[in-house]
């Protein structure tokens, strides 16, 4: 997709509460590097990603440029302060590739969360190589797991069948234009309550395809202090 600019637009607007920890978790240490070096690291270091824009937690956007450095990472070109939810900070970001960007003709983006250190290659790979043709992709897992749908009262009201279900994962890869219309339709109401991007491409313009791809186990989210230590042992398996 050399014909096209490929953006990594890295959302580390996370406040950490889940993580029990006063300091958010893509800035925990794992072997003298913050969560969030790994994850700007898998994006610079691809071939088919040509900018970088990191959006930051407000509170802690001057730890995030001591991390997150042009000198250190060429294809960086912004950190800006993110927004209240993950919803304002993706949007937040969006406008700034926007006003990079005089033409969003052959734009794409791959949005990623912060917080996701162990993103491979072929999953980037992947993503792109998908947006060549589609202008909505999702990286997703199968579930495993029964999942049961409950009313407001913790009563089990539905199972749906677990064979058509995934968890989702980052990145989620757009077409420039239509992602950023879809927040700007959005805007206007002032509703970003959609917990991912794909669900906002699903909210504004329903008849859109979105392709869904398979994901890897190992693509872990640091969510828990637990986490930490999974992640730790995946890259020890690499030695």
């Amino acid at each position: 997709m050399k014909d096209s600019i490929v953006y990594a637009l890295i959302l580390s607007g996370g406040s950490g509460n889940r993580f029990g920890n006063n300091m958010p978790k893509q800035f925990a240490d794992v072997y003298g590097k913050t969560i969030l070096d790994y994850c700007i690291s898998n994006f610079n270091n691809h071939p088919g990603i040509d900018k970088i824009v990191i959006v930051s937690n407000a509170e802690h956007i001057q730890r995030t440029m001591q991390i997150a450095k042009p000198s250190k990472f060429s294809k960086l070109v912004s950190v800006v302060e993110g927004g209240g939810t993950r919803g304002e900070s993706s949007y937040i970001g969006l406008k700034e590739i926007a006003e990079k960007e005089k033409s969003f003709e052959n734009v794409k983006v791959l949005i990623q969360d912060a917080v996701r250190p162990n993103t491979k290659p072929f999953i980037i790979d992947n993503v792109i190589e998908n947006l060549k043709s589609l202008r909505a992709v999702s990286v997703a897992l199968p579930t495993t797991d029964t999942i049961y749908i409950t009313d407001g009262d913790n009563q089990l009201v539905a199972i749906p069948d677990r064979n058509k279900l995934y968890k989702a994962q980052t990145p989620q890869g757009f077409d420039f234009e239509l992602i950023y219309s879809a927040y700007q339709k959005l805007e206007k109401v002032n509703r970003f309550k959609q917990t991912d991007d794909c669900s906002i491409i699903n909210k504004v313009y329903p008849d859109e395809k979105i392709n869904v791809i398979e994901g890897d186990i190992n693509n872990i989210k640091i969510t828990f202090s637990e986490d930490i230590e999974y992640f730790r042992q995946i890259l020890k398996s690499k030695v």
